[in-house]
């Protein structure tokens, strides 16, 4: 463009003025930034949650820019991005991708009084990095024509003798399961996870891709113990009461369900970081949360009841997996589930 302006000979003032619009206009289209927008890097993207956005703009004037991904995909883009980033608020899934995205300083802390209300002291980071928004519970699930839940008393089922060629898994690339064996390591002890595991695999489990594939298989006979996020069955039980798969609460006489978190936090860097923290205290407020767990999810807010349909299993003893203790063992618990042969 510069080089064309010169051609045609416009004065100089014009051209320089013209060229700085141009950069300008350039950044807002990259940044998304028209002074009171946010972008959001969302791993809820499939979580039905546009509604918790829209009543936002509604109630601030602040608009809300979503870009989708997993919680594996928008870590990366972040890290990529640098400090180029559009991002101003990251909102994801589990444990795993929250500490990742807070031990790569991808993140930048966010403490105010009602954000601290909001979300009790467990489900938060101690530094404010990043907050909960809703607490998901990995547990044992059975095909209840085959097996009677409450006979299944803890993850020690899933390595079961008596279920070898009857159970199923995802793969040992999921987050949630490496979330769920990082608690371990950090509660259990190494030696005692790798038992754990290793009876898991001597039983020959079958891996299948998503929790609510797995469910289904189970569902068709295929498989009659799995292990899954229990918001997946909440889904859907909601529209087939009749569906014949049950969870089998573990360790409800010691630890309790392993209870991981998905949570949001605001972009290290962000030009926006009063408006960000904005949208954080609305995310984890009752009215905001009372939409986010419609799917079946736990609230983090204690002042917002689960969902009608799930409410008896808010009753459950849980483990909440404590995210400084978990985090700095990922890479641990990836490397023993590699070993033990977890594919």
């Amino acid at each position: 463009m510069l080089s064309s302006l010169i051609r045609r000979r416009w004065p100089l003032p014009v051209i320089v003025v013209v060229v700085v619009a141009a950069v300008v206009v350039g950044a807002v289209a990259t940044s998304g930034d028209d002074g009171r927008t946010l972008v959001v890097y969302n791993g809820r993207s499939h979580y039905g949650d546009e509604q918790v956005f829209e009543d936002f703009t509604e109630a601030t004037g602040i608009e809300v820019r979503l870009r989708g991904g997993t919680g594996p995909e928008l870590f990366e883009r972040l890290r990529s991005e640098g400090d180029d980033t559009p991002a101003d608020v990251l909102i994801t899934t589990d444990m795993a991708n929250l500490w990742r995205a807070e031990d790569a300083g991808l993140l930048q802390p966010s403490t105010t009084a009602t954000l601290e209300a909001n979300i009790p002291e467990d489900l938060h980071d101690p530094d404010g990095t990043w907050w909960a928004i809703s607490t998901r519970l990995r547990v044992p699930v059975v095909n209840t024509d085959a097996i009677d839940p409450a006979s299944v008393t803890g993850y020690e089922a899933l390595g079961d003798p008596q279920y070898a060629g009857r159970t199923c898994l995802r793969t040992s690339t999921n987050e949630y399961n490496q979330s769920l064996v990082a608690d371990m390591i950090a509660k259990r002890g190494e030696a005692a996870t790798r038992a754990l595991l290793e009876s898991w695999m001597a039983n020959d489990p079958d891996i299948i891709p998503t929790d609510g594939e797995m469910l289904q298989i189970i569902a068709d006979g295929d498989c009659d113990l799995g292990l899954s996020n229990h918001y997946y069955l909440g889904r859907i039980l909601l529209d087939d009461p009749d569906f014949p798969v049950a969870p089998a609460w573990p360790d409800q006489d010691g630890a309790g369900a392993h209870a991981n978190v998905s949570g949001l936090g605001v972009v290290a860097g962000t030009d926006h970081y009063d408006m960000a923290v904005e949208l954080l205290e609305f995310m984890t407020s009752a009215a905001a949360e009372g939409h986010v767990v419609e799917g079946s999810e736990f609230p983090a807010n204690p002042d917002v009841p689960p969902p009608a349909h799930i409410a008896d299993w808010a009753d459950v003893e849980t483990d909440p997996i404590v995210a400084d203790e978990a985090g700095p063992l990922l890479d641990d618990a990836v490397a023993l589930m590699v070993d033990v042969g977890w594919p």
